[in-house]
């Protein structure tokens, strides 16, 4: 049974301002009309995660909240996860392979650097730098989620808000 793994980098956050923490950070008013513009892709391309596992980040969760109402996704299925802040690319691969077997399309809002090297590292496709609110999707011919590894996923699309700004 096909699995789908979509890997959603979190969008356009204000800069950190004095004493304030990174994972404070919020989205700016482009980070949100990205999140909108990303998940009116995904909710015409009918793609419904059946979970959505997020940062603990505020901008990652206002991404995460924005791109799940806008799929018709209810909030309950939105996961916080404190590994999936600030994780090394081990840190986050080790994440996925322990995803649970009854979700076959789990999307994750998350960060660079880590996101883009696990999505090069999936699919072996050149993806670059993430910009904010790109999104690989990544597809997998296996069982069970632990059996992902290096270049085992197949990369059904990548884009970014600057590629559906003038196609939605």
């Amino acid at each position: 049974m096909p699995r789908f793994l979509y890997l959603l980098r979190h969008a356009q956050s204000a800069d950190k301002q004095m004493s304030q923490r990174d994972s404070d950070r919020e989205l700016t008013p482009e980070g949100v009309k990205q999140s909108i513009l990303i998940g009116t892709f995904l909710f015409r391309q009918i793609i419904v995660p059946d979970i959505i596992l997020s940062s603990t980040a505020e901008r990652a969760k206002a991404t995460a909240g924005l791109i799940a109402d806008t799929v018709k996704v209810d909030l309950e299925k939105i996961q916080l996860h404190e590994d999936l802040y600030d994780a090394s690319t081990r840190t986050f691969y080790q994440f996925l392979t322990q995803l649970e077997d009854q979700y076959q399309h789990i999307m994750c809002v998350a960060h660079n650097p880590a996101i883009s090297y696990v999505a090069e590292y999936l699919t072996k496709s050149e993806i670059g730098d993430m910009p904010p609110a790109g999104i690989a999707i990544i597809k997998f011919n296996i069982h069970a989620w632990k059996e992902i590894g290096e270049g085992n996923g197949e990369l059904m699309n990548y884009v970014n808000p600057a590629l559906l700004e003038n196609h939605l």
